[in-house]
């Protein structure tokens, strides 16, 4: 299982960079133009994995996926030697990695719902991406996907130590 895991991991990380590096060098616009005079399952196809909504989701699933692996084999690891006392962090480790994928998809959704009602203009911003802005986005994604997809509670030590604002300070 441990070198199945490895394989699968090895290819995610190669998915990330390739669809990665089309979304960056790609534009989706030809595509989604010719779907509107006709469709064509090779265009659908084409426009899916190139246009920013779904290249990043795509993206952000993947990181998700290899965090969930690199989880499961970091645990294996060290079976027998990590303190049980870390019951959730242990409970993350030894998921299914699908599970993993999943809290990843969770924060592309998350961050579009935050654009859709915070950002001027909503969901037009992913819309008409720089390159640089795609790989900001991308990037910051790709990072929280792994980041929960990894260890969901390391996630929520991170967010506590951040300020808050309504938190009373006297």
């Amino acid at each position: 299982m441990k070198r199945a895991e490895l394989v699968v991991g090895f290819i995610c990380v190669v998915l990330w960079i390739l669809l990665f590096g089309a979304g960056l060098m790609v534009s989706s616009e030809n595509y989604r133009k010719s779907l509107e005079q006709s469709f064509t399952i090779a265009n659908f196809l084409k426009a899916g994995l190139l246009y920013t909504y779904t290249n990043v989701a795509m993206l952000t699933c993947l990181a998700g996926l290899m965090a969930g692996i690199a989880s499961r084999l970091t645990v294996r690891e060290y079976e027998g030697v990590v303190d049980h006392a870390l019951s959730m962090s242990m409970a993350y480790w030894q998921e299914n990695p699908l599970l993993s994928m999943f809290r990843g998809f969770v924060v592309f959704l998350a961050y579009v719902a935050g654009v859709a009602i915070g950002a001027p203009g909503g969901t037009e911003i992913l819309s008409k991406t720089t390159s640089d802005q795609y790989a900001r986005v991308a990037a910051l994604l790709s990072l929280a996907g792994f980041a929960v997809g990894f260890d969901l509670s390391l996630f929520g030590t991170f967010l506590s130590k951040l300020p808050n604002p309504l938190r009373k300070t006297g």
